[in-house]
């Protein structure tokens, strides 16, 4: 699979006084009320000064919200957009999610990155402690824990069946699997995602949980090919991240604060598009790009400065 990607960047913005801590991409297409949440999340947050990176495939609507957003002040220092276009044999999935984060990773420069999905929310400490966390061990990377919550905004209280397995009997045996395994409570929203050096199986971490170094997240790098398997599995490109994580024995740090706020209904939990979803799995064999991308500056520092 090729990976066509073109670079433009406007430097003309004013650096700030201080340069940011960390990154946070955003990865978004066309949900411009998400993204604004999602943004103003970050834009609360204490203690931390946060360059955010916007990967959008819908051009007009996101980049006439971002215009009009410049300056989202607070915590956020300074605002960029990356256009990715689509072709019509693109399919959304793991395989094309991994090549844009992989794409937005090389242009960050701060020392830590993170990723946030357009549809979740951060408590206002999130990266505040992650950051202590990770600092204060001498650690590459940490993670924390996160509510769910569900598309209507009311807490989602997990009875009896793990909400992200398409099959229903596999669902409620994971279920309690991860109970046993300290992750879930029954009756409770609180996720207590944690990596258990060794034991894939007891590990679970969501995208948006992380903090990473940005070296150690680019040697890493993404994982862009997929199985049937891994489709039916729903083994995505978070899920094989966590797996070369585990397989490298890091020692991974958790805030053990739920300051993450995960929505249900997105990508990785609705089954209504399998088809397509399939698409974004499975290698066809058909050898296309990915994405064209370019980069367009909207606030703050230039590409060189994230």
């Amino acid at each position: 699979m090729n990976t066509t990607i073109q670079h433009q960047s406007d430097q003309n913005s004013k650096m700030p006084s201080a340069p940011p801590d960390l990154t946070v991409i955003v990865i978004t297409r066309g949900r411009v009320r998400l993204l604004e949440r999602a943004i103003r999340t970050v834009s609360i947050q204490r203690e931390v000064r946060v360059a955010v990176l916007v990967v959008s495939d819908e051009d007009a609507p996101t980049t006439t919200f971002l215009r009009g957003h410049r300056s989202p002040g607070g915590a956020v220092v300074s605002l960029q957009r990356i256009h990715a276009s689509r072709t019509p044999y693109d399919a959304s999935g793991p395989r094309r999610l991994a090549a844009l984060r992989q794409f937005a990773l090389s242009l960050v420069k701060t020392e830590w990155c993170a990723f946030l999905d357009d549809d979740n929310e951060l408590e206002i400490d999130h990266f505040r402690s992650l950051l202590k966390c990770a600092v204060g061990v001498g650690a590459p990377l940490a993670h924390s824990w996160r509510s769910l919550w569900s598309p209507e905004g009311e807490p989602f209280p997990l009875i009896d069946r793990h909400p992200w397995s398409r099959d229903a009997e596999q669902a409620k045996a994971m279920f309690s699997y991860y109970c046993d395994a300290g992750i879930y409570t029954p009756g409770s929203n609180i996720v207590r995602d944690q990596v258990k050096t060794g034991n894939r199986a007891q590990s679970m971490v969501d995208m948006s949980e992380w903090i990473f170094n940005t070296d150690l997240l680019r040697e890493i790098k993404f994982a862009t090919e997929y199985s049937e398997e891994d489709w039916t599995l729903s083994r995505a490109e978070d899920n094989k991240l966590l797996s070369e994580i585990v397989l490298r024995g890091i020692e991974v740090p958790c805030s053990q604060q739920a300051t993450l706020r995960y929505y249900l209904g997105g990508f990785s939990n609705n089954w209504s598009t399998e088809a397509s979803a399939r698409c974004g799995w499975v290698d066809d064999g058909v050898d296309r790009p990915v994405a064209t991308v370019d980069y367009v500056q909207l606030n703050g520092p230039d590409a060189s400065g994230l």
